[in-house]
């Protein structure tokens, strides 16, 4: 039987399947993976940092040691020596055309070593010393630069915080901790960092410092037991990261889960900060942020013989989208302006991944949105819920078979 396109059946079918098209459908965006290097082994001390589509890479049993700098699609650019083959890295950074590592003689003890700061110009491949630790157990794990400012982790055990200003050639130091200081980012103006509450009460605080005021802000809902203290900052946003779960205490003494997470976003300017993700299994990570995106890596579980089964997720702020873009992470490294560097652990190599210009998944974010500081309450951990779309289509695609099938049993009994 030929069926007219005026057939009613027609119609129906052409209606449903509008609807069904005026329907958000979750996906996995399109991703670009870029093969940036791949050398070294698991038991190497390895690195990476972007800025301006610039990658720098380190791997310890690099032979001569150098540090490798690679265009953001995977071409070699330069390559920056290390003093002689007895020294090593002890952290990484590209900003702005410069190259900032801390480098160590790894003929001397750890506890007397000396521990060099030097900035590499890569235009004109000009070296000079920025900063030298002098003292017993003096060292110099983190370094974060953004234009003028540059900032180093060091002292000891991690509990000092040196601005050196790349126009005055100045040090000075923004915080003295009585603790460790955990995770360290800039952006412009603004410096984060985390470490033990200064109340000296349990658990951990996210601060964010001004360098022009000398201000000194914690996020409210930081101060918490099961804080890490690691993050980044962009703009006015602030990406960090609390467990989901409460702590395990051993001997009175609490020890946070590392198989939970919950992803927050703080906006300083409206004091507001918002659950964006929280999973009660996949292992805690580093989130980072760049403009209006928020990336991090999630796995399915804490699997210490299989390192490389993250998936990355991103969440646009803008829109209150998230996608999948790539799959098979180890973790995260660095991540600006759409570009995220990320490595492999089997084999060990590193992977630039662009998340920019790909379509997004358009999923309904519900995490709870509360205003942090001044006495107001905290922010409550509300999971962003599966789309229902897949059952919806579902209904919609039955509904027209049964449709579809009675007006052809009709047409069939008046035919006879």
């Amino acid at each position: 039987m030929k069926i007219s396109i005026h057939h009613p059946v027609i119609h129906i079918v052409l209606v449903l399947s509008a609807i069904i098209g005026m329907i958000p459908v979750p996906c996995t965006a399109a991703s670009s993976d870029t093969l940036i290097s791949q050398k070294g082994s698991m038991m190497d001390w390895t690195d990476a940092h972007i800025d301006d589509n610039l990658i720098a890479t380190y791997v310890s049993s690099s032979s001569p040691p150098a540090i490798g700098v690679h265009h953001a699609d995977g071409t070699f650019y330069k390559s920056i020596p290390l003093t002689n083959d007895a020294t090593e890295l002890e952290s990484l950074e590209i900003s702005d055309g410069s190259v900032y590592y801390t480098e160590y003689d790894t003929s001397a003890t750890m506890n007397w070593r000396n521990e060099t700061v030097y900035e590499y110009n890569l235009a004109t491949g000009k070296k000079q010393v920025i900063y030298v630790t002098n003292g017993p157990m003096q060292r110099v794990t983190k370094i974060v630069a953004d234009g003028d400012h540059v900032v180093m982790r060091g002292g000891v055990d991690d509990r000092k915080l040196i601005l050196y200003t790349r126009s005055t050639g100045s040090h000075q130091i923004i915080i003295t901790s009585h603790n460790n200081i955990h995770g360290l980012a800039i952006d412009g103006d603004r410096i984060l960092w985390g470490c033990e509450r200064v109340d000296r009460e349990p658990g951990r605080e996210i601060h964010i410092y001004t360098i022009s005021t000398g201000g000194d802000y914690i996020i409210p809902e930081s101060k918490s037991i099961r804080t890490y203290g690691y993050g980044d900052i962009s703009g006015d946003n602030v990406a960090w990261v609390i467990s989901a779960k409460e702590p395990n205490y051993i001997n009175g003494i609490p020890v946070r889960s590392a198989e939970s997470y919950d992803m927050r976003l703080t906006n300083l300017i409206s004091g507001k900060t918002r659950s964006v993700e929280t999973s009660q299994t996949a292992p805690i990570e580093v989130p980072f942020i760049s403009g209006n995106t928020m990336v991090w890596v999630k796995k399915p579980g804490v699997d210490y013989n299989n390192t490389d089964t993250g998936t990355i997720r991103t969440y646009d702020i803008t829109s209150g989208t998230f996608s999948n873009v790539t799959s098979g992470v180890a973790s995260i490294s660095d991540f600006s302006n759409g570009l995220i560097v990320r490595h492999k652990l089997k084999p060990m190599s590193f992977w630039v991944t662009s998340v920019t210009g790909n379509p997004a998944a358009t999923l309904p974010s519900t995490a709870a949105v509360t205003t942090t500081g001044k006495g107001l309450p905290g922010s409550q951990n509300t999971p962003v819920p599966e789309s229902p779309v897949g059952a919806i289509v579902i209904i919609l695609a039955v509904s027209v078979g049964i449709l579809t099938n009675i007006l052809m049993k009709r047409n069939r009994a008046r035919q006879i």
